[in-house]
């Protein structure tokens, strides 16, 4: 009875501290910081993490070793930065895998399948102007399966499998200075390593990618623009009025429709008027004197229907009605 106390309290000193969280209060925020200050002085931890340009770095590949409960120093060895996408080590898959106490140490299992015609696709053709074709080449190709045993239920787990025809058909072999040629067997096992580990213990990994596999999947397809071609002449589309106009709006409506109407029709000619045709006087003989037959042709045009013999002028002293 008196030894279980005693048990309780050996085992919880044996407990490790708990991970500091630097992004979890401000006051761990600025402790932090004065870790990470030591740490990018110092020149064992990689470029990217080194000097004052880089503390941001530095804070991250803490927050990323106390989550995992590693050192920072092991963190910043094997989390690399490339185009600004952090990867881990190929290697250290496979250790944190083997010591995080989920499984027992991992396993390859290799079969050779000997050569094989492996088909794929690349580019070809200038600069600009490149076509995708498929081509085909000879390898001794081979399968690897990363397996292991679950602690405590004994279950067997096993990886997806990787093949060299699959390093060919994905474009990690043919690309140029691929350590898939130089050392297949190796490459093999890492890429099995990376698909078991992010298969059955992602929460290791953090979801990263491995340095392999981002050098490896990096798109090289062909970006280059192609010829443009001819665009078409869009028709403008009227837009749809959004209702029927009532009342007062409906009036103004129509009065600028009608004064666009006039102002779009042309103006019509002013047509000249014909001349009027004025009746002949009568043959009647003046009975004014001789000079003033001239005012013979005047016609009073307050009546037009009314033929009226002209009379003289009142200066006429000889003309007496009868």
């Amino acid at each position: 009875m008196s030894d279980t106390p005693t048990r309780a309290l050996a085992v919880q000193s044996q407990q490790p501290d708990r991970a500091l969280s630097v992004f979890s209060s401000t006051s761990s925020f600025e402790q932090a910081q004065r870790i990470a200050k030591a740490l990018v002085s110092s020149d064992l931890v990689p470029a990217n993490y080194r000097g004052s340009d880089n503390l941001g770095n530095a804070l991250i590949a803490m927050d990323t070793a106390g989550r995992m409960g590693l050192s920072p120093l092991v963190v910043m060895q094997n989390l690399h930065i490339i185009e600004g996408r952090p990867s881990w080590a190929s290697s250290f898959i496979i250790g944190a895998l083997n010591s995080c106490g989920l499984f027992v140490p991992i396993r390859f299992r290799i079969e050779k399948l000997g050569k094989r015609t492996v088909s794929f696709d690349r580019w070809e053709g200038p600069k600009g102007n490149r076509s995708k074709v498929t081509a085909k080449m000879d390898v001794e190709d081979m399968t690897c399966v990363a397996w292991t045993a679950e602690k405590g239920t004994g279950e067997i787990l096993e990886g997806p499998p990787v093949t060299i025809a699959m390093a060919v058909a994905e474009g990690w072999y043919t690309k140029p200075g691929s350590k898939w040629v130089t050392m297949p067997d190796l490459m093999i096992r890492y890429r099995a390593a990376a698909f078991f580990g992010r298969l059955y213990a992602p929460h290791i990994l953090n979801g990263m990618p491995t340095e392999d596999e981002v050098i490896d999947i990096e798109d090289f397809r062909d970006v280059t623009p192609r010829p443009a071609a001819p665009v078409a002449e869009e028709v403008p589309v009227e837009a749809k009025p959004e209702g029927r106009p009532t009342g007062v709006h409906a009036a103004m409506a129509r009065g600028k429709a009608e004064e666009a109407t006039k102002a779009e029709k042309p103006p019509r000619k002013k047509t000249e008027a014909a001349p009027a045709i004025e009746p002949e006087p009568e043959n009647e003989e003046p009975t004014g004197d001789a000079g003033e037959v001239e005012d013979a042709d005047f016609t009073d045009e307050t009546d037009a229907n009314d033929d009226h013999v002209p009379f003289g002028d009142a200066e006429d002293d000889d003309y007496s009605p009868a």
